[in-house]
């Protein structure tokens, strides 16, 4: 018995098996699992393996609010009604509360940032360190001068590494998985989910 190498002819293997077992088609030959396996090639094996978990880190525990803020980009694939395509979300490390600012391009990173900042004063406390991951949006000169004068530590998460700055990154997939929810229970299109 032949099988392609994807999901699905795994999926019929499972099934077969389970016809077979049950007897639910007459004449149907018997065979292994380890048979069916041995017929999937090696690449799509190697392909279905999960990365090894990382190891969590806690060299950093905040202790009170704005002593770190995790920070992040997010593209969306519709572009909104009003014209924004992308968001950066700050997250505060000790409460875990989230502020999200919509952007229609994203050298507006740093606008925003002076808007987050802005409610330091509220709280009575300044940022400390800002983590963002080490791409472009967080790199300009403006930006870079600003965070030295104020005395706030840059962290950086390497590129393309979503794991070492998971807590932003899974704050996002959630953000976007609940507007996902919640223009399908209204049975809208997802150019609303922005402003």
């Amino acid at each position: 018995m032949e099988f392609r190498t994807s999901e699905l002819a795994m999926l019929i293997s499972k099934c077969l098996k389970l016809m077979e077992k049950q007897n639910l088609v007459g004449g149907l030959p018997k065979f292994e699992t380890k048979e069916v396996m041995s017929k999937v090639c090696e690449t799509y094996q190697l392909g279905k393996q999960a990365r090894h978990p990382f190891l969590i880190q806690t060299t950093h525990v905040s202790s009170k609010p704005l002593e770190m803020i995790h920070s992040n980009v997010w593209t969306m694939k519709t572009k909104s009604i009003g014209g924004c395509r992308y968001y950066v979300s700050f997250i505060d490390d000790h409460t875990k509360k989230v502020w999200v600012y919509f952007m229609k391009q994203k050298g507006e990173v740093f606008q925003h940032f002076l808007n987050f900042k802005a409610m330091e004063k509220e709280k009575g406390m300044n940022i400390k360190c800002l983590r963002s991951n080490g791409r472009g949006k967080y790199f300009s000169n403006e930006f870079n001068e600003y965070l030295k004068e104020h005395g706030i530590q840059r962290k950086y998460s390497c590129s393309y590494s979503p794991h070492q700055n998971g807590i932003v990154e899974r704050n996002n997939m959630h953000i976007v998985e609940i507007t996902h929810a919640m223009l399908n229970v209204k049975n809208l299109p997802n150019y609303f989910g922005l402003k």
